[in-house]
């Protein structure tokens, strides 16, 4: 079968409309909300895929497949990664699931159609890639190991979130440091590295004072065309407060590199009280806009989708605001963009 390639990469073989998809998941609840992307204020939802037939016990990240036209949907409390037809709706049964014991709680999914790899965490300590259409209990093709086996280098130890940067072949990822200081840090691996258990130190790792991450790393998303990549990150205040931000890297940073631009202020709306988390971040690069999601465990009512110009810097408000007892949001995951729909300039599989 002849792939194409997998949003938010965008190749040459497909044509976007000028409208797109913003789509949300909630580690409390196995619904999956889908949102027009010019989506702004107290909005219902343009299509909501939930119940029974679904399985999901919760759905915290994924990603979209132009090839095929699905989303691939990492359950965590059900510990499988579903796979939905993207532009459906309700009570939908997945196409296939993976679930493999060895999957654990996953936070989000990332691929490499070209390859025809699916980019996972296996245990909820390290990465993994299967057969991009693997489905039941079958095993990775490949491992990274946990940093605290014997002999292994990866530093991985709880991925936050990772995405998949297509023109460097490598695999971007947020993680900390174990207890007690929890230090945050963005890990960079050669897509293809090693062979089936690689235990050696990633490419690079940003990570330091400099970088801004402060306590906490999110999600974080690759822009391929302008070659960065976007942290959502956030600080513990001594007020019990918490400082939200944006960070923007450049594709090759390494060490403890200042980010080349952060989002942060009042105006962001990304700060709040003890509950308030900037969970993960979404590159619309048809509108060249940047999705955030905000969750609040102590307010449900102020989980939001902001929607950013992709080119944010300082204190700058969000062009979009989704929020409200309309919207449904609760207990925010890592979004996902997606075209509305897509036309092959080469012919379909």
């Amino acid at each position: 079968m002849l792939r194409r390639l997998a949003i938010p990469v965008l190749g040459m073989a497909l044509s976007l409309s000028a409208h797109a998809d913003i789509v949300i998941g909630s580690y409390e609840s196995g619904e999956i909300r889908v949102f027009a992307d010019e989506a702004n204020g107290d909005v219902a939802p343009i299509r909501i895929i939930a119940g029974a037939a679904t399985g999901l016990g919760s759905a915290a990240g994924g990603a979209f497949d132009s090839g095929e036209g699905v989303l691939y949907v990492a359950d965590f409390w059900g510990q499988a990664i579903r796979v939905f037809p993207a532009y459906g709706s309700g009570n939908l049964a997945p196409l296939r699931v993976l679930d493999s014991p060895q999957l654990g709680q996953m936070r989000t999914v990332a691929l490499a159609p070209a390859h025809d790899e699916l980019i996972t965490t296996n245990s909820g300590c390290c990465l993994a890639i299967y057969n991009i259409g693997a489905s039941g209990s079958v095993g990775a093709l490949r491992k990274w190991a946990w940093r605290g086996g014997q002999g292994s280098l990866t530093e991985l130890d709880y991925p936050g979130g990772f995405d998949y940067a297509s023109a460097r072949d490598e695999i971007v990822v947020s993680d900390s440091d174990p207890g007690p200081a929890y230090t945050p840090k963005i890990l960079v691996f050669d897509r293809d590295t090693g062979t089936s258990y690689y235990t050696g130190a990633p490419k690079r790792v940003i990570k330091g004072a400099q970088t801004g991450m402060g306590s906490w790393v999110g999600g974080v998303a690759v822009d391929d065309t302008n070659d960065r990549i976007y942290a959502a990150s956030m600080t513990n205040n001594p007020d019990n407060t918490r400082t939200g931000r944006v960070l923007v890297f450049a594709a090759d940073a390494a060490g403890d590199a200042a980010p080349l631009r952060v989002i942060e202020g009042a105006a962001t709306q990304l700060s709040g009280g003890s509950g308030t988390l900037p969970m993960g971040v979404a590159i619309d690069p048809v509108r060249s806009r940047l999705i955030v999601s905000l969750t609040d465990y102590n307010d449900p009512a102020n989980s939001a989708l902001l929607v950013f110009a992709l080119d944010a810097s300082g204190n700058a408000a969000p062009l979009q605001v989704i929020r409200g007892a309309q919207t449904g949001l609760v207990s925010l995951a890592l979004p996902i963009w997606m075209p509305a729909d897509a036309i092959f300039d080469n012919g379909f599989d």
